[in-house]
C-alpha cells in the first residue's frame, strides 16, 4: 500500500477463546463489522459480524442472541486465504476484495496483523480524492 492508503492501524482484536457474545458486544460498542482473530499477535483468523449472525437468533425485540458457550473459533474464517502487506497497491487490493464479495482485507507482516483495510477504508480514500 502507498503510504496515503488509509487503513486501520489500531485494530480490535479479540482471540480464538473469547465468546461470540463478548464478540458480538464489541462490535456493537464500537460500530466495526469485523474483528481478526489473533493469538500472540499473529493472525489465526477473522470474525465478520455475518458469522456472528449466522450463529445467532433474534429476539422478540429484533436483538440477536448469541448462545452464550459459543466460541470466536467456532465462527472465525481460520488463516484467511486473502491478506495484504503494507506494500500491496490499492488497485490489487480493491481488486481482490470485488474478486472474492469480502469487505475487509487483513495487512501482515510475516504472520503479524499490522492492520486492517476495509471497504470504508476505501470509502474515505475515495471521499478524500474527490475532495483534492
Amino acid at each position: 500500500m502507498q503510504a496515503h492508503t488509509p487503513m486501520t492501524r489500531n485494530v480490535i482484536v479479540v482471540s480464538p477463546e473469547c465468546t461470540l457474545a463478548s464478540a458480538w458486544r464489541v462490535m456493537q460498542r464500537e460500530r466495526i463489522r469485523h474483528l481478526p482473530v489473533v493469538r500472540s499477535g499473529a493472525l489465526i483468523g477473522i470474525l465478520s459480524d455475518r458469522d456472528i449472525l449466522l450463529r445467532g437468533t433474534l429476539d422478540r425485540m429484533g436483538n440477536v442472541e448469541v448462545p452464550p458457550s459459543a466460541l470466536v473459533e467456532e465462527a472465525m474464517t481460520r488463516s484467511p486465504l486473502m491478506t495484504c502487506d503494507a506494500s500491496s497497491s490499492v488497485s490489487n487490493i480493491v481488486r481482490v476484495m470485488t474478486d472474492y464479495k469480502i469487505d475487509a482485507v487483513p495487512v501482515v507482516r510475516g504472520a503479524h496483523l499490522v492492520g486492517l483495510v476495509t471497504t470504508t477504508d476505501l470509502l474515505f480514500l475515495l471521499r478524500d480524492k474527490e475532495a483534492e
